[in-house]
């Protein structure tokens, strides 16, 4: 008779906390609703909760830059693929980025030209002339100063041109502010490894050319700010259809997976982010902003603008 009771109460208890709870949020309920706070949908803009940007800022340290000094003008090198300067219509994204204000651009931007070198080239030491103007290779030349496989792509007409080559020698690492590397889905298109698990810093992998690029000049130009920019969302025919690249596999994955392995990187290296693939073009814009991969003006216009307005932030 004592244990039921002792169970009856234990019960009772229960159901007073359970009332007790849905007393309380029921009295929130009414004063929320009755506050005067509403949110009207037609108020917000279209699309501000379709997507949350990767934009993400580093800056450099305050002492390292007044170490360096600075001439008031920011030198922008910007290093890709012909997404830099492809022009539909007359205009291309390096066009538009040389409007930030107080700035001067150098462009190194060649057709055909990638992240990941060939499969092997990184432990055999052999990267073909065809690889010379690829990010590793490009920034392994400005650093150390050595041209010698670009002069060897220039002799056997590879890859690179006589100006792409004549900008190149003359640069000077010292005089450069801000590094922004942008490369459309050539990786993804070409089926790039992602990673090595055994060395990191494999360059015929998209991870590790990446960290072995901006280590380098981390190290050797610790005053420049390093400014990655991702692909954009687009289309990619398959078969008899045109299908977005978010849902379609290259044999290793998804252009999604280069995107985040991308951004993850400039996490682990601490250099700042532009993101040109959540949002910007969706699966439903893609069609209007682009030509199946490539940009079309509106699109250019559209990615250009979102650098643009990056490079102006104070990073």
């Amino acid at each position: 008779m004592e244990k039921e009771k002792k169970k009856i109460s234990l019960n009772m208890i229960l159901a007073l906390v359970i009332a007790g709870i849905v007393i309380f949020c029921g009295i929130k309920l009414y004063l929320w609703n009755n506050s005067g706070k509403d949110v009207v949908m037609e108020d917000v803009e279209d699309g501000a909760y379709d997507y949350e940007s990767l934009d993400v800022v580093f800056t450099v340290d305050k002492e390292i830059l007044e170490n360096h000094g600075f001439d008031n003008i920011n030198t922008i090198l910007c290093i890709g693929n012909e997404v830099l300067t492809a022009k539909p219509e007359g205009t291309s994204l390096a066009d538009i980025i040389s409007t930030v204000p107080d700035s001067e651009m150098i462009v190194l931007s060649a057709y055909g030209t990638k992240v990941a070198d060939a499969a092997n080239c990184y432990n055999t030491n052999d990267v073909s002339v065809w690889q010379s103007g690829n990010l590793y290779d490009i920034i392994k030349a400005l650093c150390y100063k050595d041209y010698s496989l670009q002069e060897r792509a220039l002799a056997e007409d590879a890859i690179i041109s006589k100006d792409y080559y004549n900008t190149l020698i003359s640069i000077d690492m010292d005089k450069i502010d801000t590094l922004f590397i942008m490369y459309d889905s050539v990786d993804y298109m070409k089926g790039s490894a992602l990673y090595n698990p055994d060395d990191k810093f494999d360059t015929s992998y998209y991870e590790g050319a990446y960290r072995a690029a901006i280590t380098t000049v981390q190290q050797m130009y610790p005053h420049i700010k390093i400014v990655i920019g991702s692909p954009y969302l687009h289309a990619t025919i398959v078969g008899d259809n045109v299908m977005p690249v978010t849902v379609i596999d290259n044999g290793v994955c998804n252009l999604s997976e280069y995107v985040m392995r991308q951004y993850n990187i400039a996490m682990e290296t601490c250099v700042s982010y532009d993101d040109n693939f959540f949002g910007l073009i969706t699966e439903e814009t893609m069609n209007y902003y682009c030509n199946v991969d490539a940009l079309n003006l509106t699109g250019i216009e559209l990615i250009g603008n979102h650098i643009k307005e990056f490079l102006e932030r104070d990073y």
